[in-house]
């Protein structure tokens, strides 16, 4: 997700097992990309399809089964993230598909998302500091030369393995942000040969064929140019985006301590129409991600993270960001495929509404919780 500006550039390396949260929904009548042939979901459930992110420890916890009461939906798909500490972590052994392929087949309907790194160790890009190439510096360009080949093919063969071949993989999310060790502003057309030298990698693996493909940048960075890092129509399933009630705009966020409930509600519409939506030149907002992806072979859209943020730059307790995301990922004309909820509290603020564990923990934003509930839940008529 998105840093704050005035942190360090990057992010502490934690291993998967420790990241959480994230909810997510598939939608879209007008939906182009091919949707595996085995989704019947419960509850008379039609689009949008529902999933929730989480790691291999509140899977063992429990967690997914509690979400699927908390918002009354029996049949949710998951999201995870390969650890970028290592090649070997993130080639993805039996220690973390395993557990997951035997949930995504145990009910019919399920499918997992899965962020997958591009490269491993330090954001200066020194290399991993264990396992195979420990002490190699890693970089786009020796990826577009196809030096981690190698990795990608034995991460398809796992995925094939484990059951996992019709997995949404999302390589290199947030790119155009300056937190990951694979950002693309330095050199987008590497990033691009890197990208398609992975699909190429991972698709001719046997069994690997239904493997889909999400191009993950991030929105609210202005001036970002992350399409210059497009790979090619034929190398993207879907156009992802990640979005969060966030800004750096002096007349949006931070909201002063003194401001008024009308001066707050000012504010959360402006970073909504003018900084998150926008599709002028520059900002990159959801309108002009609409316009890309339907230029582009008409892509369908996957808001691959969104939330609400509770912290300096955010708008903390919103509902009106729930209502206005909603909207949006349910408008046929936006084309949206999936999205997911960050249902984490993380360094920059805090995101969770579903309060886990469940009957103990709580949410700092109540009132958003309970219109996510509404509006993204189902009845229980």
């Amino acid at each position: 997700m998105v840093q704050e500006k005035t942190m360090p550039a990057h992010p502490p390396l934690i291993p998967s097992v420790a990241l959480a949260g994230l909810m997510a929904f598939l939608s879209s009548p007008a939906l182009q990309a091919e949707a595996p042939a085995h989704l019947q979901l419960g509850n008379n459930e039609a689009p949008p399809y529902t999933v929730v992110e989480g790691s291999v420890k509140r899977l063992s916890e429990g967690y997914f089964d509690a979400y699927s009461r908390w918002i009354n939906r029996s049949v949710i798909w998951a999201e995870e993230f390969l650890p970028f500490d290592s090649w070997d972590l993130m080639r993805g052994g039996d220690w973390i598909l395993k557990p997951w392929g035997q949930w995504v087949n145990a009910v019919p309907g399920r499918r997992l998302v899965l962020s997958v790194p591009m490269l491993v160790g330090p954001w200066k890009g020194d290399g991993p500091k264990t396992g195979s190439g420990a002490g190699e510096p890693v970089s786009l360009e020796q990826g577009a030369a196809g030096a981690y080949d190698a990795h990608f093919e034995a991460l398809a063969r796992n995925l094939v393995k484990n059951g996992l071949g019709n997995t949404i993989l999302r390589p290199g999310w947030e790119f155009n942000g300056g937190w990951y060790t694979w950002r693309a502003g330095k050199n987008p057309e590497a990033f691009a040969g890197y990208w398609r030298e992975i699909v190429k990698t991972m698709r001719a693996v046997p069994g690997a064929e239904k493997l889909q493909f999400c191009w993950n940048p991030t929105i609210g960075l202005r001036g970002s140019k992350a399409f210059a890092a497009w790979p090619g129509d034929e190398y993207v399933d879907f156009v992802g985006l990640d979005v969060y009630d966030q800004a750096w705009i002096p007349d949006i966020y931070p909201l002063p301590e003194d401001a008024t409930p009308e001066e707050i509600q000012i504010r959360r519409e402006k970073s909504w129409k003018e900084n998150l939506l926008s599709d002028l030149p520059g900002r990159d907002g959801l309108a002009f991600w609409v316009k890309f992806a339907r230029e582009h072979g008409n892509k369908p859209l996957a808001i691959c993270e969104w939330g609400l943020v509770y912290g300096k730059h955010g708008g903390r307790d919103n509902p009106y960001f729930i209502e206005q995301m909603h909207e949006f990922i349910t408008n046929p004309e936006n084309n949206v495929y999936f999205h997911c909820y960050f249902d984490v509290n993380a360094p920059d603020g805090d995101h969770m509404l579903f309060p886990w564990p469940e009957g103990k923990g709580m949410t700092k934003m109540p009132e958003a919780a309970k219109r996510y509930r509404e509006l993204f839940g189902l009845s229980s008529n």
